[in-house]
């Protein structure tokens, strides 16, 4: 069963990262795309903010499909907690804890999510281990 649960695990995380990447990239699921996220990356002091918002969209698209696949899941956990720090770090630490404030805990659910597979291991139901 530890198994299944590792693959559940990455299967939610790495989706999740993937649609984020894509409302970045390319304005799907109600997302502004690479315009407004350069605006908003901008904003909030991440320069060049056009730059940014495309390495920040390639980053969970890529991170988001290895996790998903557990391929590299370490190297892809990695890539992963690097848009939950800036994130907290840029638009949610000084807004406390709780989501409904705009806080952390969402990424902070991501991060311990994403080193905890880490450090487990992706599973048998995994590229890594099919590897």
């Amino acid at each position: 069963m530890l198994d299944a649960g590792l693959l559940i695990i990455r299967l939610v995380i790495g989706f999740i990262m993937m649609g984020h990447a894509c409302k970045k990239l390319f304005g799907w699921f109600g997302g502004e795309g690479i315009s407004g996220t350069a605006a908003f990356f901008g904003a909030i002091g991440l320069r060049p903010a056009r730059v940014m918002a495309v390495c920040g969209g390639l980053i969970e698209l890529i991170g988001g499909f290895l996790f998903g696949t557990g391929l590299w899941t370490g190297f892809a956990a990695i890539l992963l907690i690097i848009p939950m720090l800036v994130a907290i770090a840029k638009v949610h630490a000084g807004k406390g804890l709780w989501n409904l404030n705009g806080g952390f805990e969402y990424n902070l659910v991501i991060l311990g999510s994403l080193i905890g597979v880490a450090l487990a291991g992706a599973g048998a139901y995994s590229l890594d281990a099919l590897i």
